[in-house]
């Protein structure tokens, strides 16, 4: 598939693709007649919405004042709260086969928001989108691409987020998003993405951090890396034994 770039026109491409997709398929009950009234009302929704980021995006790059990354982080999380919706729709009108279109959609609204200085303050459909694109991926230039991607959203998580104060919980999105950052340059087999995503998992996530590196070592033997990558895994798997204290 293609890599989200978290360019607007693509953004703008593929709502326009999602609600085609939903028009095609309202249901005709009587019971469900609302449902094209308000499909119509989300589709004017977002058109006002892209409208918006428009020209904010037009403001930004010609140095206008247009109230900075405030602004950016407030629309992209009205964005991703109206890309919701719009999988609620698609989901009610059984279009199984646009998961992973709308997952690269989330991951656009959310890079458009990192590349434009703004904050994601709503993380857990971006890391699930992430997580679905990367099953999906096999390529390791595309792996290489996706990393970067990922680097980008983790770097413009909120604080709120990224102080990780959810221990407790292990479906914590943060937590599924530093987890796939590794697998997924891992599976790149760039070394360079590796230490960086290690580096950082072994930070933020040291309660996690043998278990990954021990599975991973596991990995190099069932699937076959190759020795530059196993070499990488090996090294952390070092720094992180099994018997090491995180205290």
């Amino acid at each position: 598939m293609q890599i989200p770039t978290g360019e607007l026109a693509v953004i703008l491409a593929d709502i326009q693709t999602m609600l085609a997709a939903c028009k095609q398929h309202d249901p005709a009950s009587a019971s469900q007649a609302g449902n094209a009234a308000d499909l119509e009302t989300l589709a004017q929704t977002l058109e006002q919405l892209t409208d918006v980021m428009t020209r904010l995006e037009s403001d930004l790059q010609s140095g206008g004042d247009a109230g900075g990354s405030a602004d950016v982080t407030e629309i992209g999380d009205y964005a991703l709260q109206l890309h919701e919706t719009l999988s609620a729709a698609s989901k009610q009108r059984g279009l199984d086969e646009q998961q992973l279109p709308l997952a690269g959609l989330v991951i656009n609204i959310a890079l458009w928001v990192a590349r434009h200085g703004g904050r994601i303050e709503t993380l857990e459909p971006v890391a699930n989108a992430l997580a679905l694109v990367a099953n999906s991926c096999r390529d390791p230039a595309e792996l290489r691409k996706l990393s970067a991607v990922i680097s980008d959203i983790i770097a413009a998580v909120s604080s709120v987020i990224s102080q990780d104060l959810e221990k407790m919980n292990p479906g914590r999105p943060w937590r599924v998003l530093l987890l796939n950052h590794s697998i997924v340059a891992t599976r790149s087999h760039d070394t360079d993405l590796m230490e960086a995503a290690f580096a950082m998992l072994s930070s933020r996530l040291p309660e996690d951090a043998t278990r990954f590196f021990s599975e991973g070592m596991a990995q190099m033997d069932a699937l076959d890396y190759p020795p530059h990558v196993r070499e990488v895994m090996e090294k952390y798997h070092r720094e992180w034994p099994v018997n090491r204290s995180l205290h």
